[in-house]
């Protein structure tokens, strides 16, 4: 039979009937596909989680070494490293000849890049710029520091002053190189750096990866947040105007408290909220990226700020508890921040 036209399909109750269970069905399938995806997401992403350590795997990587480089041109290359002996260990007895500088440039370059693969693994972020190893014999005239610096320069985009890494550099004495948790501890720096968060909060998520990931206890968690508090002449917490590894006003005591209270503090954020709390912190972050927008790093208001979104309640009583400068930001206060910010930055010649 010749069909004039598509009315019967459209009129007849039956048949419309069976496309509205067709189209049901469609949807519900289209439910099914996105849960099961959701689901396979929250399983890696509780896999990645459950871990007690680091896995490191082999690393898909090319790496190279370079016996003779020029003057000022690295030792070794990777696909997210350099890795440069800096003069003072040449000459070190270890050190001395081609192939022993080779073989640990190799070798290290090596580790370095499963240890990348591992963090990457956990946080689902990496930097865009490589990172350059500096080996030294010592540094900052001992043995016993190891930093990592991000340098940082604006730029204009749709109207927008942005803050930009522009370069990411690793130093360390041999004796902190060959400690696995100072590798880790550094690596994360170098990692979360990005967000320039303040000293506190940098030093705290370090000193996490370091502990509960490296399994190194160089800075044991206090048992009690507020038995253990220390603040300043003005009752503020000395977590408060941390200048990291340059802040020479402190005393070794102070900022080996410091460390330790840091950690304290984000090891229990996590434990209250869940072992992705700061992957949903790092995420909201990567939602405006104001974080971008802003002159120098966050303030301590800032951070909690999105601490709050995450945990889905108003976390400025739980700092103001242990004596933090902080209030309540709202996204408005955070917006007019940066537009005063910006109004200096194109003052300045």
């Amino acid at each position: 039979m010749k069909l004039k036209n598509n009315s019967y399909f459209s009129n007849h109750p039956i048949v419309t009937c069976i496309f509205v269970f067709l189209a049901i069905g469609l949807i519900f399938n289209g439910c099914a596909a996105l849960q099961e995806a959701q689901q396979r997401r929250d399983q890696r992403l509780k896999d990645r989680l459950d871990t007690d350590q680091l896995m490191l795997q082999a690393p898909d990587a090319t790496i190279t070494v370079n016996s003779k480089p020029p003057k000022g041109e690295p030792h070794g290359e990777s696909d997210h490293y350099t890795f440069t002996f800096v003069e003072d260990l040449q000459i070190h007895d270890d050190f001395d000849e081609i192939e022993e500088r080779n073989a640990f440039a190799r070798s290290s370059l090596t580790y370095m890049e499963s240890l990348y693969s591992a963090m990457y693994d956990i946080f689902g972020f990496k930097p865009k710029q490589k990172i350059h190893i500096k080996l030294h014999n010592l540094y900052r005239g001992g043995r016993m520091i190891a930093d990592t610096g991000s340098y940082s320069s604006y730029s204009i985009r749709n109207g927008e002053i942005m803050k930009n890494i522009t370069d990411i550099e690793m130093n360390f004495p041999l004796a902190m190189f060959e400690s696995p948790g100072t590798r880790v501890h550094e690596l994360t720096h170098a990692f979360t750096n990005i967000y320039f968060f303040p000293t506190w909060f940098s030093e705290g998520i370090a000193v996490l990866m370091q502990s509960e990931y490296a399994n190194d206890n160089s800075h044991p968690k206090f048992n009690d947040l507020d038995q253990n508090l220390r603040v300043n002449q003005n009752g503020i917490n000395l977590l408060e105007g941390w200048g990291g590894h340059g802040d020479h006003r402190a005393g070794r005591d102070i900022t080996r408290w410091r460390y330790r209270y840091a950690y304290t503090i984000v090891s229990e954020l996590r434990k209250l909220y869940g072992k992705d709390f700061y992957l949903r912190v790092f995420e909201l972050m990567d939602e405006d990226l104001l974080y971008k927008k802003l002159y120098g790093n966050m303030s301590t208001s800032f951070v909690v700020y999105y601490f709050s979104k995450a945990a889905g309640e108003d976390l400025v009583p739980f700092f103001k508890k242990l004596q933090f400068d902080v209030r309540n930001l709202e996204k408005e206060d955070i917006l007019q921040q940066i537009e005063r910010q910006k109004k200096l930055i194109r003052r300045q010649p």
